[in-house]
């Protein structure tokens, strides 16, 4: 018997514009995508990311059949807990709500951090969630973050008090290419 796949909390692709807290978090994404960036989106969801992020190459993975086909983009099957698992290389990377779900976030943490040229922007709830959502695996506090993504420093972060949740943007450090 195979392992059981990665089960996440949905948006449905046809209410994506009601969800205040996460539209935010693909709009402050988007002030740091420039023209012509290609981009990640790790569990990407149903792929509403692509409409957010304008004029860039958006790649969405997530599980296959997930992304709605109504959306621009390139959406990509990906299992995130198969260590062979690696996205394409990209200018920044978003990835929202995600390691939490994740059997070993500090791996995809690494993936993500190894395959991202530029920026990173990330969310993950910031109090203990694992006794409520079933779903998550993974508790985190403010200070587990950042030390997550080798190569790359913080230069914001916010929180989301309506969504539990803090959005960090990192940059990738003078010489660490």
């Amino acid at each position: 018997m195979g392992a059981a796949p990665v089960v996440m909390e949905r948006i449905p692709a046809d209410s994506w514009d009601q969800h205040p807290g996460h539209v935010a978090r693909y709009r402050y994404a988007a002030e740091h995508v420039r023209d012509g960036d290609r981009v990640n989106d790790i569990a990407c969801g149903t792929g509403y990311g692509a409409v957010l992020l304008p004029g860039c190459h958006y790649v969405g993975y997530d599980r296959p059949g997930i992304p709605d086909a109504s959306f621009p983009g390139d959406f990509r099957p990906a299992d995130l807990d198969d260590p062979a698992w690696v996205p394409k290389p990209a200018d920044v990377t978003v990835c929202f709500e995600t390691l939490e779900h994740v059997k070993d976030p500090t791996r995809l943490a690494r993936v993500i951090a190894a395959t991202t040229r530029r920026a990173i922007v990330v969310s993950v709830p910031v109090v203990p969630t694992r006794h409520e959502n079933p779903h998550h695996l993974h508790d985190f506090t403010e200070t587990d973050i950042p030390p997550l993504f080798p190569g790359f420093q913080v230069v914001d972060q916010w929180a989301q008090p309506a969504e539990v949740s803090h959005v960090w943007l990192l940059e990738r450090r003078p010489g660490h290419a």
